[in-house]
């Protein structure tokens, strides 16, 4: 493993452009959350995030990444309750929804009630992890958010995945036993 770095490697590392970087990073597929909070007067607030992932399983932690200007994290604190939303993969509209619309427009004619402590969720979802956030973690333009996960729901369906720019859906799980392949 190199453990030094050469010139070459630094100026390779800072010809790397935004745009590059985002088209390459969006072959990798990941799935997509809307993660929802209550603003400090109590107004549900949520984004689309699809920088989430687990971190730990003891104890259960898991991380998403959002964009330091983003009002998601205004007022942010150790403690601060979240909850990650998974959608499914008939939940585009969802995904555009609180990605595109003004912040403040986000929950209007959405399917939503108050779930774990008291955390916006949203109805349909294929999981959910109702976390206390941990550590804020500060990193290039975005936070990187480390919650305490207290909780976890799974639903029905099957969750809508994000890559090359577009939503899919995975094709079925191939399942053992039922059918020969020749």
């Amino acid at each position: 493993m190199k453990t030094g770095s050469n010139q070459a490697d630094q100026e390779t590392a800072i010809a790397v452009s935004a745009e590059d970087f985002r088209y390459i990073c969006g072959l990798f597929p990941s799935g997509v959350t809307v993660v929802t909070r209550r603003l400090v007067d109590g107004r549900p607030y949520g984004m689309t995030v699809s920088s989430f992932t687990s971190v730990s399983l003891e104890p259960p932690l898991i991380l998403v990444c959002i964009e330091k200007e983003a009002g998601f994290v205004n007022g942010l604190e150790v403690g601060l309750p979240f909850l990650v939303n998974v959608l499914g993969e008939d939940q585009q509209h969802l995904a555009r929804r609180f990605a595109e619309r003004r912040e403040d427009d986000r929950f209007s004619g959405a399917e939503w009630f108050s779930g774990w402590a008291k955390v916006p969720q949203l109805e349909g979802t294929v999981a959910s992890f109702g976390c206390l956030l941990d550590r804020i973690v500060q990193a290039g333009d975005h936070v990187v958010l480390i919650g305490a996960v207290r909780m976890v729901q799974r639903h029905q369906g099957r969750a809508l995945v994000w890559c090359e720019r577009g939503y899919h859906c995975l094709p079925a799980p191939f399942e053992l036993g039922g059918s020969e392949v020749g």
